[in-house]
């Protein structure tokens, strides 16, 4: 009951997105340029290598409330996801070579909103941390294919300089199901659904802010994307 009503939120979500978010637009009008894209891979590799703090934080705060079913769930998902970043490195790499922008972009405040609130939501409650978990799997499974398709055939962006997306849709195709049913076998208590609602909105919330983050500054020397040379080196480094 828990995993099907946070699913049918975030459904509703992605199908707004198109329509509503900056990400999205940007890459379907073909606008979405390689600065941006340096941007959003520099900010998703700082939140990419704090999946494994959260995760560790999420276990031993679940051993600490003695739910060790729980504790067990979140050490597994920890191995799982040990050393993803070094795909947005190589992706970071390529897209700078291949644009000529520099690979390096600041973090934003909203990653950092985004780690505080996930901090403060394990130190809550690490039952909560589900609710992002699954939102971050299964809204990459939904949006993640159709993206990759408008930033290649849009803006240049070719799929093999996104692989800390793409690899991430590849894994998760695997995972949100058996996730959806992790859920409702470690949440027991109908109770916790309207305050694991809540944490979904609220993620979804900051993610909206990253994604108008990441589109908002000017970097109209850069072009809107990369030119076809440019995307043939990317696909080829």
């Amino acid at each position: 009951m828990i995993a099907n009503a946070l699913r049918v939120e975030i459904e509703r979500y992605a199908a707004r997105m198109p329509a509503s978010n900056s990400l999205y637009i940007k890459a379907e009008d073909g606008t979405f340029t390689p600065s941006c894209m340096i941007r959003y891979l520099s900010n998703v590799r700082h939140l990419v290598a704090y999946t494994t703090v959260f995760l560790s934080k999420a276990r031993d705060r679940a051993r600490q409330l003695g739910d060790e079913p729980l504790a067990k769930h979140f050490e597994h998902k920890r191995g799982e996801e040990l050393g993803h970043e070094a795909w947005a490195d190589r992706d970071i790499e390529r897209v700078s070579t291949a644009a000529v922008v520099p690979a390096n972009a600041d973090i934003l405040e909203s990653t950092h909103d985004l780690v505080t609130f996930l901090g403060a939501t394990i130190d809550e409650d690490p039952v909560l941390y589900l609710s992002y978990a699954l939102f971050a799997e299964y809204f990459t499974l939904l949006l993640g294919p159709a993206w990759l398709q408008l930033l290649e055939e849009r803006c240049g962006i070719p799929r093999s300089s996104m692989t800390v997306v793409g690899n991430h849709i590849e894994l998760d195709r695997d995972h949100v199901e058996a996730a959806l049913d992790e859920i409702d076998a470690l949440v027991a208590d109908p109770t916790k659904l309207p305050r694991m609602r809540e944490v979904l909105l609220d993620s979804f919330a900051h993610f909206d802010r990253f994604c108008a983050e990441v589109t908002s500054l000017r970097d109209a020397s850069y072009g809107s994307g990369l030119s076809r040379d440019a995307a043939r080196h990317v696909s080829a480094a």
